[in-house]
């Protein structure tokens, strides 16, 4: 008698098919679970959730107050780092998982909605780091008839200072780019700036860039004396950085009556030497500027790349609205390691204040190109140094340009100069 055996192979098979493909077809994203959320600071949280099996990705709804949902953003990942919000407002989030079959997106259920009400930092986060296209401090600015495009870069720098000044100093991490001041920048005491390379820096009308002055302290009618002005201040250039004056009038930074000022790495470029100076420092105690370039001026005037001065009605030299003209002179001036090229003048004092000389002024180690009044003039200058600086092609058509002019000067030495 036949038997048929042979007929259970086939439908062995196909069972063993089935079992095989059964999980697969079966298998479905479901509702993303565990989401959380995180504050990191007064302008951004962190979203968190667990891994679906399947997911290809996830997609990520946000909405604020009583709004609609709307798709933030679309990632691989099981979290996401959300900023620009706004403190004391209320946002929602929300996460669906999704995968690819047939070439097309399918999507699981959306999870739970998570809630956080924003609330100010208990401790401050006091570095940032911004670019032209940033958006200001908490979107201060923002939607104000005076914000655009052009003059986006201004109200990011100044909404971060003015939070320096409010939150008692800070670190300002500015990155490539060029920003277009509308006004000048007022910078607070403990503040340190870092300029990445490829930073420049101008002002549309080609005037001031950086004073050092709390926003707090501006047009209240305040007066300084002394050195009891901005305080710790650090203006750091990495790289290539640029302050572009465009042969505009006034300072490309002013100070009067600070003390504890850093300033290195920084190309000053284009003065005007009818009208300004790359730096203006007045009534200013420890002073360091380093590693700068400061090159290119006009023919037109006299003034130096770097001017030393006294805030005195009498004479003129500086008339900042927040100085009590009190006749402070600078003292502990370093200025080291510099190039000065193509200048009317380079470091030096123009004004004189009977009684008030300025003492441990130390000009050391710079190079002085083609200055054609005088690359360094020390004048009412008292207890100083003019040690190991090169001095090049120093000349003017009348042959009146001088390396080194000093006068009225007690007790300043000069040594090693070639």
């Amino acid at each position: 008698m036949k038997t048929k055996r042979l007929h259970l192979v086939p439908v062995l098979f196909l069972f063993i098919i089935c079992l095989c493909t059964v999980p697969i077809q079966a298998a479905t994203l479901g509702k993303v679970t565990d989401v959380k959320i995180k504050q990191l600071s007064d302008e951004k949280v962190k979203l968190t959730w667990n891994a679906k099996t399947w997911a290809k990705g996830y997609e990520v709804y946000q909405k604020t107050g009583s709004g609609k949902y709307k798709k933030i953003k679309t990632t691989a990942a099981q979290s996401l780092t959300i900023k620009g919000l706004n403190t004391g407002k209320t946002y929602y989030f929300r996460v669906r998982a999704y995968k690819k079959s047939a070439g097309k997106k399918v999507y699981g259920k959306y999870s739970s909605s998570v809630k956080i009400i924003l609330k100010k930092s208990t401790v401050d986060n006091k570095v940032f780091t911004v670019s032209p296209k940033s958006n200001p401090y908490q979107n201060k600015y923002v939607g104000s008839s005076g914000f655009t495009e052009q003059t986006r870069s201004y109200y990011v720098l100044r909404s971060y200072l003015e939070y320096f000044a409010n939150a008692g100093g800070g670190e300002l991490h500015v990155k490539k780019g060029t920003y277009n001041l509308v006004y000048c920048l007022y910078i607070p005491s403990n503040t340190t700036i870092v300029f990445e390379d490829g930073v420049t820096i101008k002002r549309m009308d080609k005037s001031a860039l950086f004073t050092l002055c709390s926003y707090n302290d501006l047009h209240t009618g305040k007066k300084f004396s002394g050195y009891n002005g901005v305080h710790d201040v650090k203006l750091i250039g990495k790289g290539t950085v640029v302050f572009d004056k465009e042969y505009g009038g006034n300072a490309a930074i002013l100070m009067g009556h600070t003390k504890n000022i850093l300033i290195e790495g920084i190309t000053f470029a284009h003065m005007s030497d009818a009208s300004s100076h790359f730096i203006e420092m007045d009534a200013s105690y420890n002073v360091e500027i380093r590693n700068c370039t400061f090159r290119d001026s006009t023919t037109s005037g006299k003034k130096e790349a770097i001017n030393l001065d006294v805030p005195d009605a009498a004479t003129g030299g500086f008339t900042w609205e927040g100085s009590s003209m009190d006749k402070t002179a600078n003292d502990t001036v370093y200025i080291h390691d510099n190039v000065f090229q193509n200048l009317t003048a380079g470091v030096g004092t123009h004004m004189y204040t009977p009684g008030s000389p300025h003492k441990n002024i130390r000009i050391e180690n710079n190079r002085f190109s083609a200055c054609r009044t005088f690359a360094v003039r020390a004048q009412n200058w008292e207890d100083s140094y003019i040690l190991n600086n090169t001095f090049t092609n120093i000349c003017a058509s009348d042959g009146s340009a001088l390396a080194i002019d000093a006068r009225g000067i007690s007790n300043v030495i000069v040594k090693g100069n070639n």
